[in-house]
């Protein structure tokens, strides 16, 4: 500062903070006090001193770095992204081309394995097919008792991710089938019937409360449109 406009200031936090409000507000101090510039240091983590450029210098490369890895993270998310709605696209394809329900319960199975890391995948209809010949298990009937095992997926009108219980294990995949990774539930729900498409995993981190699930909500919705065409229309919840 010029000498007759100098300020005594006594060492303490008040002093500090004076400083540092009279340098961010005038961010150009030192292209007119240049001379300053080589005798300010700034210590140094190895011990050493630098001067207030090259420590500028040093915090803008940091920055720059930081930056570059976030825009990275960025790419590979975004990247990542695209990888999963290709695999969807073609997925909500391979369902359209199904011309039976067990086309579509096969494709769902298959797809869902081969690209989406599933170890297992059930489907079950609560409702009565429209052919008496598909008498398969995934149509499980309107009054099954077994419906009331996905109450709380009906109610939330959208997929959870949950750790099954022995009953929902027991129901979708067999006596002997003990797991204790994690699943998603996705609930079908059509115009006057409703069902539930499971996907399991065997890693207990594969399906988390904390995941997205938008694309999984919009499979379900694909799921009991095309399987829609196939339940009985006295179908009753």
């Amino acid at each position: 500062m010029k000498t007759q406009t100098r300020m005594r200031l006594d060492d303490g936090p008040d002093a500090a903070a004076a400083v540092s409000g009279y340098l961010r507000e005038h961010p150009d101090f030192f292209l007119e006090h240049s001379d300053l510039l080589s005798d300010l240091a700034i210590p140094h983590p190895s011990g050493g001193a630098v001067s207030l450029v090259e420590r500028q210098v040093a915090v803008l490369r940091d920055e720059n770095q930081r930056l570059r890895t976030s825009l990275e993270d960025l790419v590979e998310v975004a990247r990542a992204n695209e990888a999963l709605s290709r695999r969807m696209h073609e997925l909500t394809l391979s369902l359209m081309e199904g011309a039976t329900p067990e086309a579509i319960f096969a494709a769902l199975g298959n797809n869902l394995s081969r690209d989406f890391n599933a170890d297992r995948v059930a489907v079950r209809l609560f409702a009565e097919p429209a052919q008496t010949n598909d008498g398969r298990l995934e149509f499980a009937g309107p009054h099954a008792r077994e419906r009331s095992l996905f109450t709380d997926v009906f109610e939330q009108r959208r997929p959870v991710c949950v750790r099954l219980n022995r009953e929902q294990q027991s129901y979708l995949f067999g006596e002997g089938c003990a797991n204790d990774g994690s699943a998603v539930i996705v609930p079908l729900l059509g115009h006057d019937w409703t069902g539930v498409l499971v996907v399991a995993s065997d890693d207990p981190q594969r399906y988390h409360p904390g995941m997205g699930v938008d694309l999984l909500a919009h499979l379900g919705d694909i799921v009991g449109l095309l399987l829609g065409s196939w339940v009985a229309r006295t179908a009753a919840d």
